[in-house]
């Protein structure tokens, strides 16, 4: 074993290995990044980590080797996490995801095999770092001179940093620029402990005019049950012309008005609990910068104008009907700050995995439905979320005998995330039967929505804009998902919907076009979707979406202090 050890060490410290592993990990750090010119910024990075390993164990080499395999590690991890969920890996992602058991349960169950071999690159980076540890040589360099050089690498990190040029600060993270973003967000720790972004954004706002905590509830007789279902993972498949699917579940993304009504999200991928966060309070994601993905943690108890707290003071029984456990992201104790009264989750439900058909959380609903109206008179307020076409997409959740064996699309994932979704449609067409069926006393609306498109289908993005970074751009259709509303005995205006919606001004719609229970600030959201033309943080005139939310922020209805 000595001998082996020797041996590895010469090769360690040689310097053509040296040379050839600097510039592979140069080529590496342009794949993971896409971009040339924070390749020397991560040079510097490299060479700091590098510095401050010799540092403390005053062995040259090793540092070397540590260093840039860090780099690449981190860099390999951010990819995984950006394909999957949509946003680069940040440094609070130890802190709000890395302490959540339930988000830690649930990706170990899910992506069993990617954990594995996780793993195992890092059970062989530890054994290649304990070679590297054992066979360097202690340098005899003062600690004086170790310090010196790891101040020099610091500096240089600085210097070397690409200025972002007014680039808001959420966009590293939604690019994919997944070596440098961990990186990145470290500066991100100079705002105070706890500090929310919009705050600063908002501080020398002066808000012109006022919002009060006032209702208007309508005639209590005639307020409508109203049903919202998250539809899990889904876009219209119109969007994608590389995929053919029956005409039938082309015609299930439209709403009665025989339309598909598009829908910007400010996720790609994951981050479910984002889109259903600006869904139920009106505000926008983005607009809390890097910390959007973090919301539902630092906003709980902060926002009380919201989607269910509006219907609750009507006189509603509001219900969120929810597939993961209510710690997942702390999107349970969130829900039922914003006036959520009941929280019906996995430990609730106890499916018999994670990856049941959309139809068992359709029953639970229609359970709760069927009890209710036998002994309670109350509208019905009931929020649910599906899961069914959440990936991975490399394991066969449909049987061969569900759907046509003609394929969907050639590409194998593709094709199992379009039968996931074909039978997800199928379960929520069996619900608005029954609703239609039981409309109840004051009549029934259903309105579905996709969260954020899957993974599956990223490749077809990059396909049809090439040169260009999709992720990049809220706009894009990378970010382009779906509503659908439908009245079963009751009218419902579509004039709201009329123009495509960001997904803040969504409850907004709903509330003017259904005549629903509304309030001062959802009649400024609808005003305000009117002069922004649907966009919410990328309004043309930005000054007014900045107004409303200071006017939000001085009536007591949204706390960023």
């Amino acid at each position: 074993m000595k001998y082996v050890i020797e041996q590895a060490g010469r090769v360690l410290r040689h310097p053509l290995p040296i040379s050839l592993a600097f510039l592979t990990l140069l080529q590496a750090l342009h794949y993971f990044d896409t971009r040339w010119r924070f390749v020397p910024f991560l040079v510097a990075v490299t060479l700091a980590i590098a510095a401050l390993l010799f540092l403390l164990s005053r062995r040259p080499t090793f540092s070397l080797w540590a260093a840039g395999l860090t780099v690449l590690l981190i860099a390999a991890m951010s990819e995984v996490k950006f394909r999957l969920k949509g946003f680069s890996l940040h440094v609070f992602d130890f802190a709000f995801t890395g302490l959540d058991r339930s988000a830690l349960s649930f990706l170990v169950g899910s992506y069993f095999n990617l954990l594995i071999a996780g793993l195992a690159a890092l059970a062989a980076a530890f054994v290649f770092l304990v070679v590297a540890f054992r066979s360097d040589r202690r340098s005899v360099r003062s600690f004086v001179v170790r310090a010196c050089l790891f101040v020099i690498a610091a500096v240089g990190v600085v210097a070397l940093y690409p200025q972002k040029n007014g680039e808001p600060d959420y966009v590293h993270y939604i690019s994919g620029y997944d070596a440098s973003s961990f990186f990145v967000s470290i500066g991100d720790l100079e705002f105070p402990l706890g500090r929310i972004v919009l705050a600063g954004r908002l501080e020398n706002v002066e808000a012109e005019g006022k919002l009060s905590d006032d209702i208007s509830c309508g005639v209590a007789a005639s307020q409508p049950d109203l049903f919202l279902v998250l539809s899990e993972s889904q876009t219209s498949p119109s969007y994608f012309p590389q995929v053919t699917v029956p005409e039938w579940m082309s015609a299930s993304f439209q709403s009665q008005d025989g339309r598909v009504h598009p829908m910007q999200v400010e996720t790609f991928g994951g981050g479910t609990w984002v889109t259903n966060f600006s869904v139920m309070t009106g505000l926008s994601g983005a607009d809390f910068g890097w910390q959007s993905p973090y919301v539902t943690q630092i906003l709980e108890g902060r926002v009380k104008a919201s989607l269910p707290s509006l219907m609750a003071r009507c006189g509603y029984r509001t219900i969120a009907v929810m597939p993961m456990q209510a710690s997942f992201v702390n999107e349970g104790p969130f829900l039922t700050s914003i006036g959520f009264q009941e929280i019906v989750d996995f430990d609730a439900m106890k499916p018999e995995s994670h990856f049941v058909r959309d139809r068992f959380y359709f029953d639970v609903v229609e359970r709760i439905v069927r009890e209710h109206r036998e002994k309670d008179r109350r509208p019905l307020f009931i929020a649910m979320q599906t899961l069914f076409p959440h990936g991975p997409y490399d394991m066969t959740l449909v049987p061969q005998d569900a759907l046509p064996d003609k394929a969907f699309a050639p590409d194998a994932q593709v094709d199992e995330y379009l039968r996931r979704v074909a039978l997800s449609k199928q379960d929520l067409q069996d619900f608005r039967r029954e609703r239609e069926r039981m409309p109840g006393p004051n009549g029934t609306i259903v309105l579905d929505f996709g969260d954020h498109q899957a993974v599956a289908t990223k490749d077809y993005l990059a396909a049809g804009t090439p040169g260009n970074n999709v992720f990049s751009d809220l706009g894009s259709i990378a970010y382009k998902t779906y509503y659908t509303v439908h009245g079963y005995g009751r009218d419902i205006d579509m004039r709201p919907f009329a123009i495509p919606l960001d997904v803040g001004f969504l409850a907004a719609s709903l509330i003017e076009a259904a005549g629903l229970p509304t309030s001062p600030t959802f009649e400024a959201l609808a005003r305000l979707r009117d002069a922004c033309e649907g966009r919410y943080h990328a309004c043309p005139d930005r000054a007014l979406v900045d107004q409303h939310l200071r006017q939000r922020q001085d009536a007591g209805l949204l706390n960023l202090d």
